[in-house]
């Protein structure tokens, strides 16, 4: 290849894994070639490394046309044809392909990242970015030009259209060593520096922070990446937070949100101090949002459009699940839960999705972080094709009603499945291992790709079963707050008939229609009161109540234990 890609280096990578940035995979990173930038490679190439963090290309080769996920529609492309294989095999490829690219995007800072599929003498050309994978039709590189020419022109690109954020850029040796000093990194940490706009036009904030470390997550979607990071200017840590923003007119973008929740006087929230969409040339863009209605585009799932999105808070809190007493986790859940109520009835601000990455720890107090999913209240109607928040901690409503409105009752709703997932990771129990796990899997079990959350936790707060003893070791107060608000949000969940719902509306149109008397209306209304549509609509009422939910965590708090 290097007569078609002078400046590139293919190198045989297959059985050698990064081992380096991947530690955390459950599956090993080996592409059969990473292609590397000459000048970038390796610092073992004759033993073949794969280093995912300086790979400009993966290449993977499979021998047999049944493990190819892609195939031609017999009608030819088209928005009612399907490409994508749905065999094992096709399956478990695909799932190796997106892997790599998940690893790649994790571990850099690009706009996008390139890939080669080869099945036997066919190759396909796949473009990854935030909003999806756009892959050309079949190559057969044996009596056609294009792999080579891709590879010729990608040889000669510049960096931003091969993909690379060029924003972000390498610190200086002594950047980079103020900033580990303060960070309390090791020398060896790889550091970068990247500047962004303060809020307040007094120019650009320049921070220095650590190299990211890719996790198995989907490549597709806001893809978040948040550390802390060192004001070198200011000399001060702050929170850097680069992410991939749901491009909608109905949407703030996160920033604008901090400013109006700054405005209002909103307790528990940090502030913004630099935000901006990172400026690119198109070709860095999204693409895939874009040919989603091209003529030649196969069928697919509804894409979301997104936009780079970087920004800068003032402080750094602690992940909610460092708390160091169960007082102090159930303090800053009911801290939040202010947070919330001040947004909503100050600001009309929706936060839709209070969970445990959201809830940090600040000096003792909760702060409510992570707004870039928040909703205007006096905007009616979804704003998004997709359920936002995070699915282990949805409400049993939203997970087993797609199309349900996300409300206050339904964050309230939350702030329980944060305590209990918090507690159950990162505290004794008197449950046995694998009736932790179970518990855990029954009300948090998750599948990202088909977007379902578990649909048992409404099960759950019903039955209650495992908090009829004790469950927490030494810790009392905190299984009788998990049981009371389970006891709480079950109403929620009270079965109630369409039988029961007509003979109820009938029941009340009557009698506001005949418009009886006060005599009359005592045992009518005593009546309306037995009613099971009733004693719902009643039980609504107070989920939908900031005061009554915080009011039990208040007399949690106060309990000895």
């Amino acid at each position: 290849m290097a007569s078609f890609a002078p400046g590139l280096l293919f190198i045989d990578t297959h059985s050698k894994a990064d081992t380096t940035n991947c530690k955390s995979f459950t599956f090993k990173i080996k592409p059969d070639i990473c292609v590397y930038a000459d000048g970038t490679l390796p610092p073992h190439p004759r033993q073949s490394s794969c280093d995912i963090s300086a790979a400009e290309v993966v290449i993977e080769f499979k021998w047999g046309f049944h493990h190819s996920p892609f195939y031609i529609p017999a009608n030819g492309s088209s928005p009612a044809a399907h490409f994508v294989s749905e065999t094992n095999k096709a399956m478990d490829t695909l799932g190796q392909i997106t892997s790599y690219s998940a690893a790649q995007l994790g571990a850099q800072y690009r706009t996008h990242a390139f890939s080669v599929l080869i099945v036997y003498d066919q190759a396909y050309i796949i473009r990854w970015d935030r909003e999806g994978a756009t892959v050309s039709s079949a190559i057969n590189y044996n009596e056609e030009p294009h792999l080579a020419d891709f590879f010729h022109r990608y040889a000669q690109a510049s960096p931003a259209l091969c993909g690379v954020d060029t924003l972000v850029m390498p610190a200086s040796v002594e950047e980079a060593r103020l900033a580990r000093l303060q960070l309390d990194l090791p020398t060896t940490k790889h550091m970068l520096k990247v500047a962004v706009p303060a809020i307040d036009n007094s120019g650009l904030i320049t921070l220095i922070f650590p190299a990211p470390v890719p996790v198995g997550q989907t490549p597709i979607g806001r893809c978040t990446r948040a550390c802390p990071a060192y004001d070198i200017d200011n000399k001060k840590i702050v929170m850097l937070k680069d992410s991939w923003r749901v491009a909608s007119a109905n949407i703030l973008p996160e920033g604008e949100t901090y400013r109006l929740l700054k405005e209002h006087n909103v307790s528990n929230v940090v502030s913004c101090i630099a935000c901006h969409d990172v400026p690119s040339i198109p070709q860095q863009a999204p693409q895939t949002y874009k040919f989603a209605d091209a003529a030649w585009a196969c069928s697919h799932n509804t894409i979301t459009p997104h936009i780079h999105y970087c920004l800068v808070l003032n402080i750094v809190g602690k992940q909610s699940c460092e708390f160091t007493s169960s007082h102090q986790l159930i303090t800053a859940v009911r801290d939040t839960l202010i947070a919330h109520m001040d947004a909503y009835h100050k600001a009309g601000v929706l936060h839709r999705d209070l969970s445990a990455g959201n809830v940090v720890i600040y000096k003792g107090k909760g702060i409510l972080i992570d707004w870039d999913l928040s909703k205007l209240i006096n905007i009616k109607g979804a704003q998004q094709v997709t359920r936002t928040g995070t699915w282990q901690f949805m409400s049993a409503h939203l997970v087993q009603n797609r199309d349900a409105k996300h409300d206050v009752e339904d964050d309230l709703e939350s702030s329980l499945y944060v305590i209990l997932w918090v507690a159950l990771m990162y505290t004794a129990t008197h449950l046995t291992i694998p009736v932790r796990s179970l518990l855990v899997k029954y009300v948090f079990e998750v599948d990202e790709l088909e977007g379902v959350g578990s649909t048992m936790k409404s099960a759950f707060l019903n039955s209650r079963i495992q908090f009829s003893k004790d469950v927490f070791v030494d810790h009392k107060p905190l299984d009788r707050l998990i049981l009371a608000l389970a006891e709480l949000f079950a109403l929620w969940y009270t079965l109630v008939t369409q039988e029961q719902q007509e003979a109820y509306d009938l029941m009340r149109n009557y009698v506001q229609g005949i418009k009886p008397d006060a005599t009359e209306m005592v045992p009518l209304t005593n009546i309306l009161k037995a009613h099971p549509v009733y004693k719902l609509e009643k039980h609504m009422e107070i989920l939908k109540s900031y005061d009554k939910i915080i009011e039990v965590y208040d007399s949690h708090l106060g309990l000895d234990g």
